[in-house]
């Protein structure tokens, strides 16, 4: 599974890097009529009356008229903002940025994961900065370069050459759990056969910002892969459940888990190694649960399905959570409303810490 989510955004990575090497696509088709002659005035015979001319038409003799024509037209579909990133989002009421990243991931700064991803992919294009103010939030690529050539072996020939520079700027909101992202194309040139120029048409300027911009969300979302990866993998190593002590002394199992989240796992528990939960107190995170002691079938124990016997008596128990930071510690009450000593917790450790870490 997480193999196929790598390849996928990879691949995702990957198309994003290309899209910023892209070609302009071109019109195919009859163009004859970019030959056509001006046709030349009507003349009528001074007895006659001219028709009714109407000039809705007419293309007026200031009009630009320097744009490509025929196949030369540029028929790609106008370019768009993509917020494929988790948390990523264009805002229609705040436009002081172009795409909006909200915090997904409590224990890292969004800011800082903002600034790796542009750095990232810059670096997969061989590209540095050429200036950075931090203080100010807004750094300035290195050029990048894009080259077609012709020919074949060593009479290959450069014929058209390609290169931007980009400005990328930050805005934070004041909560810190949301980051704006500005690209803007600062200087441009281009060399081919017909010459150089430093002149990019407004279209196509916000075309490869548009792609810029789109290969940094697209970092961003391969960033957040890695990093569920890697924080699955230390959770995957970590001890998870430790014997310590609550707030107020009793023998406790702590767990590496905020009491929501454990609060929500503990009836996968339960249910599993044959506790019934019989009531619980969510204000106080307290679950009244009634143990049975089932010992495993010979069947189940020579096709592997037996569960691991919890060595406590039978009857009704009190699991207490309670909140240490982003941990959980739980204080386990029997019948007599007192607690289950630290032997019983060691000897039944080796059941406990498995099946409370829930890392399957």
């Amino acid at each position: 599974m997480y193999r196929r989510i790598f390849h996928i955004s990879l691949l995702s990575l990957s198309i994003a890097a290309c899209s910023s090497l892209e070609t302009r696509q071109q019109a195919k088709g009859n163009f004859d009529y970019t030959a056509e002659p001006t046709p030349s005035e009507l003349k009528v015979p001074e007895n006659l009356h001219a028709p009714v001319a109407k000039n809705d038409y007419l293309i007026p003799n200031d009009a630009d008229k320097s744009g490509p024509i025929g196949g030369d037209v540029d028929i790609r579909a106008p370019a768009l903002v993509l917020p494929l990133a988790a948390g990523s989002r264009i805002d229609d009421y705040d436009k002081s940025a172009a795409v909006w990243f909200d915090k997904v991931d409590d224990d890292r700064d969004l800011n800082e994961l903002v600034i790796k991803a542009i750095t990232d992919f810059l670096k997969s294009q061989d590209v540095g900065f050429s200036s950075t103010d931090v203080e100010n939030y807004v750094w300035e690529s290195d050029w990048l370069h894009k080259e077609i050539e012709s020919g074949i072996w060593f009479w290959e020939s450069v014929d058209l050459t390609e290169s931007w520079r980009y400005r990328f700027s930050l805005i934070t909101k004041t909560h810190g759990r949301s980051v704006g992202l500005n690209v803007e194309l600062i200087e441009y040139m281009k060399t081919s056969d017909k010459g150089a120029t430093k002149t990019i048409d407004p279209i196509e300027k916000q075309r490869v910002e548009m792609t810029m911009l789109n290969s940094i969300t697209s970092q961003l979302d391969y960033q957040y892969r890695l990093n569920n990866r890697d924080d699955r993998i230390a959770r995957a190593n970590m001890k998870i459940v430790t014997l310590g002590q609550s707030t107020d002394t009793n023998p406790a199992l702590i767990i590496d888990y905020p009491i929501a989240e454990l609060w929500d796992y503990l009836p996968g528990f339960f249910n599993k190694y044959n506790f019934t939960v019989t009531d619980i107190n969510e204000d106080k995170f307290i679950y009244f649960v009634d143990y049975t002691r089932i010992d495993a079938s010979l069947w189940e124990k020579m096709w592997g399905d037996d569960v691991p016997v919890i060595e406590f008596a039978d009857g009704p128990y009190e699991f207490h959570l309670q909140s240490i930071g982003k941990q959980t510690s739980v204080v386990i009450y029997n019948d007599d409303k007192e607690v289950i000593s630290e032997k019983i917790l060691t000897e039944n450790f080796e059941i406990l810490e498995p099946a409370l870490s829930f890392r399957n």
